[in-house]
This record gives structure tokens, sequence and C-alpha cells, in this order.
């Protein structure tokens, strides 16, 4: 159970504050007020602090009311595997020649996205560095001798039973209107199903409704919200 505090560089706010799911709702108040108190001020006046809750209660909006509001919420799906079949051919990631139009695909389809918008070489070298990164699991398809679409998954082997994630997945929008979107999810379901995991999850902004009408459909249901508060005024 943890508050935890990061300084930021860039973007609208000077810090964020991430509360765990299982830290205690009793000590939240007094954790959250000494975390936007001790938020630095940047040079260029900007002292707004985000606010992550993990597994967000119904209370929790009245409960810091007088610290932040909220702005964002990421739903947390899961579901069974295995999962029906994909009926795509799919291949694992080659770092050498994929990079550069993965990259190209990846800020095309998240144009619009805080987090995964405008990914870069030194991002993707990095997130290749982290000890559950494995290039099979992050799933490629091509068609018309392009990228058309990528599933990268990840996989939490201390879970029990063991967890795999959908951890990003896009259609570069030059193929969308093609019904991708569904096999592509199956195409990485299918794959962590492969490697033993029972249980799936991914990540999806509450209001992209045509994302989460298409995980329904494929069977995933909410398993928790993590809501995010700004101490911004509007």
């Amino acid at each position: 159970m943890a508050i935890t505090s990061s300084v930021l560089t860039e973007g609208p706010y000077s810090a964020s504050v991430s509360v765990s799911a299982d830290h205690p709702r009793a000590l939240l108040v007094d954790g959250l007020t000494a975390a936007v108190a001790e938020a630095p001020t940047r040079i260029d006046g900007t002292r707004a602090v985000q606010i992550w809750l993990e597994d967000a209660q119904d209370d929790d909006t009245a409960l810091i009311a007088h610290l932040a509001a909220p702005y964002r919420d990421l739903l947390q799906l899961r579901r069974l595997l295995p999962a029906e079949p994909s009926g795509l051919k799919t291949r694992g990631f080659h770092p050498e020649t994929d990079a550069d139009e993965w990259i190209l695909v990846n800020n095309r389809a998240f144009s619009w996205h805080p987090e995964q918008s405008g990914m870069n070489r030194e991002r993707l070298t990095d997130a290749m560095k982290e000890p559950w990164f494995r290039n099979d699991g992050f799933r490629i398809l091509e068609l018309e001798d392009r990228i058309a679409g990528f599933c990268w998954t990840k996989i939490h082997p201390d879970e029990i039973p063991m967890l795999g994630e959908i951890y990003v997945i896009a259609v570069d929008p030059d193929f969308h209107g093609r019904g991708l979107g569904g096999p592509m999810t199956l195409a990485g379901l299918e794959w962590l199903a492969s490697e033993g995991t029972g249980v799936a999850n991914l990540y999806v902004e509450a209001d992209n409704y045509p994302a989460l009408r298409t995980y329904e459909r494929l069977g995933f249901t909410t398993h928790t919200v993590n809501r995010a508060f700004t101490t911004a005024t509007p």
C-alpha cells in the first residue's frame, strides 16, 4: 500500500501522485494533502498536480473533492482465456526492421492519446529494456506490404492465475473500417493463451465507446476503474 509521487518536467502538471489499490481510505486524505503540498513549482509557474487512484471507489470523488476534481477514468477489463481464434496471420516484432515503421503507425493511431502519442526511438528502446518485453509478444499484422496493425502484450507471471495483458493495440488509420480491431485483440489473446496465461486484461478510456463495444463483444467485463484527478481549477 502506498502513495507515490513523481516530478514532471513537461506537460500541464508539475507532479503526478499515484495511490495503490490497497491503500487504506482512512489515510487517503492526509496522504494526498501532504503529497499535493510537497509538489514543486516549475520555472514556468506550473504547480497543478495529477492524482491517480487505482481501483477508485464510488465515494472517493466526494472524499477528496476539496483537493482535486476527477477528469479521466481508465477502465481495467478482464476475461478468461482461451478466446476464439483470430483468423489473422500475425508475426513477432523485428526491432531492426520494424521500429521506424511501427513508430509512424503508432503515432498516427494515437495522435489523440495523452501517453501513447509522441512515440520515438528512445521511448521504444526503453520499453524494450523492460523485463517483461518479448519480441514474440509484440504481434504485427502486415497487409499490402506494410504494418496494418499491432497488438503489444505483456505477461504478469506473479499473478495467480497468470495474467496476460493487451498492453497497446492499434490499427493504422489507413486500414480503419475493415473490422480489424477485434481480430487483432484476439491475435494477442491467442499468443497470451499459448504462453499459459489463464486471464487477460487491458486498459481502455471510459469514453472510448467504439473500443469498449469491441472488447465487450469479445467477452471482456469491467474489473476496476483507475480515476485521474487534477488540482488545476477549470
